[in-house]
């Protein structure tokens, strides 16, 4: 159902389920966006497709959403496809059987008894900064963590979040190393780069934290433009949802707000949304301005990067040397998102 923005290339299909480029699961554990909220209105429905999966994604009358392994246990149906809310259950357009919240089956209209084995999986759903997350884990274990609120970026000192999307063949985890590469960005990038200094990086268990101070250039003042210092923190939340804060001294102090959000379509593709805010200027055309023009920086940064990810393999020994940023201690750091595929 998703149509890519960006075109990638073509989808090998002689075993669809093995991502031949890469030694682990294309689908590793942690929360992952499934949807905006405003994408689901109250006793909606829509149909999903992520880890190589069927779901429906339902918002029930009290307004909690709630996802479930998308075909009746009946006959078959797809849920997401006629549907139907009623109350905090989700009737199958099929039969009319009847699920509670919990996936539990309370009701067939033309059945006395309803048998105790009658049920929808359900996932583990939380709705958090204006978006609809799922927890996946390969074994089916509960969070053991959750994505925070950010309270800091207030609608009042913030611009809206505006959104991009693209459907990539490449893997979370190489996506999300892509921040932590300073070299390449020196390189691949070098319109918008001049350098990066001062590389750390921090772990907080499933939260990785990389700081750094880039010099941007910027191509606002004629054909040369002006070159600013600024501080760029990037923070990885699992390797589903990675948020970069930046703040420079720019017509007064600019602070910049891009998250990704990447999670796996099937083995071998990736569904990847791009939001981005900014601090309000002292003119709402001033801010309206910059706003479009690193968007659109922002966007063409990222780009340029889809032919590597799309093509490249994934080295488990790379020769790795200095000013290469903090990539082994991003490695370490993932493997605790991996564990063995049940049925894989």
């Amino acid at each position: 159902m998703h149509k890519p923005i960006f075109k990638s290339a073509a989808k090998d299909n002689s075993n669809p389920r093995i991502n031949r480029r890469l030694p682990f699961s294309s689908f590793p554990n942690g929360w992952f966006r499934v949807a905006y909220s405003d994408e689901l209105p109250l006793r909606e429905v829509m149909p999903l497709h992520y880890f190589g999966k069927d779901f429906v994604l339902f918002r029930a009358e009290d307004g909690t959403p709630h996802m479930f392994d998308a075909h009746c246990p009946h006959l078959g149906a797809h849920l997401g496809y006629g549907g139907k809310v009623e109350g905090n259950t989700i009737r199958c357009p099929f039969h009319g059987w009847s699920f509670n919240c919990d996936g539990e089956c309370v009701d067939i209209p033309y059945a006395s008894k309803v048998p105790s084995i009658a049920q929808m999986r359900s996932w583990p759903v939380c709705e958090v900064n204006g978006l609809i997350m799922v927890y996946h884990h390969a074994q089916g274990e509960p969070p053991t963590w959750k994505i925070p609120e950010f309270p800091k970026w207030t609608k009042e000192e913030w611009t809206s979040f505006k959104r991009r999307r693209w459907t990539i063949r490449t893997h979370l985890q190489e996506m999300g190393e892509n921040a932590m590469d300073t070299a390449h960005v020196l390189f691949l990038h070098k319109e918008t780069y001049r350098t990066v200094k001062d590389t750390s990086s921090e772990i907080e268990g499933p939260v990785f934290i990389c700081r750094m101070f880039p010099k941007y250039h910027l191509p606002f003042a004629g054909k040369l433009g002006i070159e600013v210092e600024s501080f760029q923190e990037v923070t990885s939340y699992g390797l589903g949802c990675q948020i970069g804060y930046s703040s420079m001294k720019l017509m007064g102090e600019f602070s910049a707000l891009s998250i990704f959000l990447l999670t796996p379509i099937d083995e071998e593709y990736v569904d990847v949304h791009f939001v981005f805010s900014m601090k309000k200027l002292f003119s709402k055309v001033v801010t309206c301005a910059l706003e479009k023009k690193t968007m659109a920086e922002v966007s063409k940064n990222f780009e340029q990067d889809i032919p590597i990810w799309e093509n490249k393999v994934y080295l488990s020994h790379p020769l790795l040397c200095e000013g290469d940023g903090p990539i082994s201690q991003y490695r370490h750091w993932v493997r605790q998102f991996y564990s063995e595929e049940l049925g894989a």
